[in-house]
C-alpha cells in the first residue's frame, strides 16, 4: 500500500541538517503534488525581546527575519516549489510542531536530528525525539550528515 503525503511539515532551525531534511521533505510533497509547510519556531521567553548577534530586536522583527530566511530556503534550496508555505511561531519547538501537524492534518513530518548524545542529549533533550513520540502522523528522521 502506498501513501500520498499531501501535507508535509518540516521544521527548520537554519542548520545544514535542517536544510538537508527540507530537501527530503520537498521530494515527498512533490511526489503527491502536495503542500510543503516549512516551520521555524522561536523560543518564547518571558521577555518580549529576542537576542541575536549581540543585538536586541523585537519579536516582530525576529519573526519577520525568520520568515525571510524560510522564503530564501524555499528559493535557493527547494527550487522555489510553488506549494510551499512558510510559518514562523514562538514557543516550545516540539509542542508547536506537533500542534501544527494536528491542526493542519499533516500526513508526514520530516525532521532533522543533530545526533547529540550523552550529557548534551540529557540536558538539551531532543526535539526530534519528542516530535516522534507525540506526532499524529508518520515522522521521517534525517540524520546529520557526517563526513
Amino acid at each position: 500500500m502506498t501513501r500520498d503525503f499531501k501535507i508535509v511539515l518540516c521544521p527548520i532551525d537554519f542548520s545544514e541538517s535542517s536544510y538537508h531534511a527540507a530537501e527530503y521533505a520537498v521530494k515527498f510533497a512533490q511526489q503527491a503534488n502536495g503542500t510543503l509547510v516549512l516551520v521555524h519556531i522561536l523560543h518564547n521567553p518571558a521577555s518580549e525581546f529576542f537576542h541575536e548577534d549581540g543585538h536586541v530586536i523585537s519579536w516582530d522583527k525576529a519573526k519577520a527575519r525568520a520568515h525571510a530566511l524560510l522564503q530564501e530556503t524555499k528559493a535557493k534550496r527547494l527550487d522555489n516549489y510553488a506549494k510551499t508555505e512558510c510559518v514562523v511561531d514562538t514557543g516550545d519547538p516540539h509542542d508547536l510542531v506537533v500542534k501544527l501537524a494536528r491542526d493542519r492534518k499533516t500526513d508526514l513530518i520530516v525532521v532533522a536530528t543533530h545526533g547529540r548524545t550523552g550529557l548534551e542529549h540529557l540536558v538539551m533533550g531532543s526535539v526530534a525525539e519528542k516530535v516522534i513520540r507525540y506526532a499524529p502522523c508518520p515522522v521521517f528522521v534525517v540524520r546529520e550528515m557526517v563526513n
